[in-house]
């Protein structure tokens, strides 16, 4: 096996720490919640109202963030976000009615997206230069901060500490880390994709595209299931199965921490048994795991459901981010903010859609479509493959190339 450089070593470790810095402001801010809720004197429902404007700021954005990645540089870009995320956590701290807190939201998305898409293509070029699948672990970062973040967010309210303070304190750890790591940040040359022998330009186009909707609905089905398990597990267990609150919480709990174990076990997975069967096996995982559970009426085989679920949809995102800077590395940046927006679209409106479902067909039956998106998922997943035997020779020789 090929020696990798340390200079790409590092560049992959200081990439992990900004997925690690989304990670733990998003959680930071979230574990607040009740604390934000009371200090403005908000009702369920104007809570819930505010909470939009995060996802909405960044949807708003990506498509944007994607092109100013290609024009100035993942790099650069991953600099100047990484320091403007924790500046927006900190005015998160400062709303003092429902209008502010929105705005504050609003500006953290917007720039949580520009992080989002330059550390993907940051990572998706390391990748490239590794030559195996990294982009799992990276996600893996962002998954095990948020787990992380929201404890110690839990600690700052069992101590009384007001959300401005925690807020403030986590951004000082957070600007610190950025400020050391991203100048660390070195990444290869973009090789461009090459095109099979017979296979004509205006063809490669037409192909890109297409796959590029699959990979966008295949982003859709994995997202619509994150969102549907944190706003709707919780209280499935509770109002239709009976159970306590604290068990009830204990879903989304498994669900995330089997998400943060499968990103880390993603790479690993993927390497060996390849990105196609990965996606397909975790898209049945996901869908049996939950559907099954749903068909028995107990809080402890529902809790394992959402586990699986997690589990599941866990190597979905990454492959999909990975797949699409393969399809053009030099407009990575451009497509992969177009596949986010797909995929924060599944994670704002999904549970919005199981929710007005559920309304008339019940909650338990309104959760099936996050399990028959999965399947559908594992359906898709043959799109990461490249077309023809020939493609795959061309692209192995570009990932070799791209060593460095």
């Amino acid at each position: 096996m090929t020696a990798i450089p340390r200079e790409l070593r590092v560049s992959r470790a200081a990439v992990w720490i900004h997925f690690a810095i989304l990670g733990t402001g998003t959680s930071t801010w979230a574990a607040r919640l009740p604390a934000l809720k009371a200090t403005l004197h908000l009702s369920d429902g104007r809570l819930g109202l505010a909470l939009f404007a995060a996802p909405c700021g960044s949807v708003l954005t990506l498509v944007l963030s994607g092109r100013l990645t290609d024009r100035f540089g993942a790099v650069r870009v991953l600099r100047v976000a990484g320091l403007m995320v924790p500046v927006a956590l900190v005015t998160i701290g400062f709303a003092r009615n429902l209008a502010t807190l929105m705005l504050t939201l609003m500006l953290y998305g917007a720039v949580g997206g520009l992080l989002d898409v330059s550390m993907n293509a940051c990572g998706a070029r390391i990748e490239a230069a590794y030559g195996r699948p990294i982009l799992s672990s990276l996600h893996g970062g962002y998954s095990i901060a948020g787990l992380l973040g929201a404890g110690a967010g839990g600690i700052f309210a069992a101590l009384s500490v007001g959300p401005l303070p925690d807020f403030a304190i986590m951004a000082a750890i957070l600007a610190v880390s950025a400020c050391l790591t991203g100048r660390l940040v070195v990444l290869p040359p973009i090789v461009p994709r090459v095109v099979a022998p017979g296979e004509e330009e205006h063809g490669a186009a037409r192909s890109v595209a297409l796959v590029m909707i699959i990979l966008g609905v295949l982003a859709l089905c994995g997202q619509l299931g994150e969102g549907a398990a944190n706003d709707w597990s919780a209280v499935y267990l509770h109002v239709d199965l009976g159970a306590t609150p604290g068990v009830a919480a204990a879903g989304l709990a498994a669900f995330s921490v089997t998400m943060a174990v499968g990103r880390v076990a993603g790479d690993r997975l993927a390497q060996r048994f390849g990105q196609v069967p990965l996606v397909r096996v975790s898209g049945l995982v996901a869908g049996i795991g939950l559907g099954g559970a749903l068909l028995v009426h107990s809080a402890p085989v529902a809790i394992a459901g959402f586990a699986l679920l997690g589990f599941g949809l866990a190597a979905l995102f990454p492959q999909v981010v990975s797949a699409v800077a393969r399809l053009d590395p030099e407009r990575a940046g451009h497509n992969i903010g177009r596949i986010s927006a797909v995929s924060y679209l599944g994670l704002l409106g999904g549970p919005v859609v199981i929710g007005g479902v559920a309304s008339g067909i019940g909650l338990r039956d309104a959760l099936l479509i996050p399990a028959a998106l999965a399947f559908l998922a594992a359906l898709l997943a043959g799109a990461m493959r490249p077309a023809d035997a020939e493609s795959r020779d061309a692209e192995r020789k570009r990932i070799r190339s791209a060593r460095v």
